[in-house]
């Protein structure tokens, strides 16, 4: 009898293992030139611009490009599984390098173009952002003023 209490507890210290594991808001495998843009429903194609959304409970939504996933998360932000959502943007000079939306730097290029037109480059720091401006143009903006980025309808993007 103690033996089958003793496995009980251990099966189910591991189906809550699995059920955690389940709900990482870490970031996801993008399959690029397959996945789908949750938001404009465009191919992801571009590792650089890239960017997703994790619910709290693990549910990853993808998106070619920053602007997408910010439109996305505004347009979206009275739904309650986004409210705890992690917001993950491809690391521009690393991609495949995940960096929180909420800490990177952002560069609006006068000479990059992302895949939704804003332009829009995520880097890991202030400092990382400056030496990219300094040998192509741009200017570095946070997080919350690419909030503040409103998208049309013909896909542009205009502040």
């Amino acid at each position: 009898m103690e033996f089958l209490k003793k496995k009980a507890r251990i099966m189910l210290t591991i189906g809550l293992l699995f059920f955690a594991a389940g709900c990482s808001q870490e970031p996801v495998e993008i399959h690029y030139a397959s996945d789908e843009c949750s938001h404009c429903k465009m191919m992801i194609t571009d590792n650089q611009f890239a960017s997703q959304l994790v619910t709290e409970k693990g549910k990853a939504l993808k998106f070619d490009a920053i602007e997408c996933m910010a439109a996305y998360h505004q347009n979206n932000e009275n739904k309650e599984e986004l409210n705890s959502a992690k917001l993950w943007v491809s690391n521009y000079e690393q991609p495949g390098m995940w960096l929180d939306a909420t800490e990177a730097s952002f560069v609006r290029s006068e000479v990059i173009k992302s895949p939704m037109g804003a332009s829009l480059l995520a880097l890991p720091s202030y400092e990382a952002a400056e030496n990219h401006i300094q040998d192509k143009p741009g200017r570095v903006i946070a997080w919350e003023e690419v909030t503040q980025i409103r998208m049309n309808k013909g896909m542009g993007m205009h502040k």
